[in-house]
């Protein structure tokens, strides 16, 4: 009997992580509305009801997405800012990790970043949740002792942002620069990307121009 019962456990988990792999795939190349309900739970192998019994609605298979991604992305951030290491080095540890977190989920980064429907509320504000813990780690790990070396720096609700884009630009929009020639490509990857990034960031804060010019 609990073999039984185990085997079924095995069996639903294992059910629910091949709709999120299939959810994450085709919402990344197909786009969350035109992928449907259907198509999903065939190619994952599962009836239709499994995807309402594990995640209720397509909107909630996409928070669960949103959630998994945040979580990971906040934990790297956690992780790699902390510690009494001058900044460069926290910023460059960070930088490295988020852009290997971000290689390691390509597909769950291009749903998180562009599927995001700005006229749904409740989206919005599931976004808003995993954003403002983010804020509050590069406003504390960052802007804050960035801000005592040039009092001009960002605050970090525009830093965040910022450097998460700089981050995930390169997953983003790789497609074009793949095609535009191979120098374009070597210079977006590798230890040369996360220079590049950390290097914006780094003289931003050693500059102590104040105001914009």
């Amino acid at each position: 009997m609990q073999k039984k019962v185990k085997q079924e456990s095995e069996g639903k988990a294992s059910s629910r992580e091949r709709i999120l792999g299939e959810a994450v795939r085709l919402f990344a190349s197909k786009g969350f509305g035109s992928t449907g309900l259907r198509e999903l739970a065939a190619a994952a192998g599962v009836n239709l009801a499994m995807i309402s019994y594990f995640f209720g609605s397509k909107k909630g298979l996409l928070k669960e997405i949103l959630d998994q991604f945040f979580s990971g992305y906040l934990d790297v951030a956690r992780n790699d800012l902390a510690g009494p290491e001058p900044l460069p080095v926290k910023v460059r540890r960070f930088v490295r990790g988020a852009i290997t977190y971000f290689e390691n989920n390509r597909d769950a980064l291009l749903v998180t970043i562009t599927e995001l429907p700005h006229d749904d509320p409740e989206i919005l504000a599931h976004k808003a949740s995993w954003g403002r813990q983010m804020v509050e780690i590069i406003e504390q790990e960052i802007c804050a002792p960035a801000q005592e070396i040039n009092p001009d720096f960002p605050p970090a609700l525009v830093i965040c942002p910022l450097l998460t884009s700089m981050m995930s630009a390169r997953f983003l929009f790789s497609p074009v620069t793949n095609k535009i020639g191979a120098e374009s490509a070597q210079l977006g990857s590798g230890d040369a990307y996360v220079e590049y990034i950390s290097a914006m960031v780094l003289s931003g804060i050693i500059d102590t121009k104040r105001g914009p010019s």
